[in-house]
């Protein structure tokens, strides 16, 4: 452990906006609704798939 290297300490070249940050935050809030929409149907159709016919 003694020939670790050391860290440098250097400050990141770029940075997110606000507004970057925000798109990618309401990007990720519409994937999840479509994927819980998407979770929800799938669950529906198996429910009616297991149903024994009348």
């Amino acid at each position: 452990m003694a020939r670790q290297l050391a860290l440098l300490d250097t400050p990141p070249e770029w940075h997110l906006t606000d507004e970057a940050r925000e798109a990618g935050l309401a990007g990720v809030a519409r994937a999840r609704a479509a994927l819980a929409a998407a979770e929800k149907a799938a669950d529906a159709e198996r429910t009616v798939a297991r149903r024994p016919a009348a």
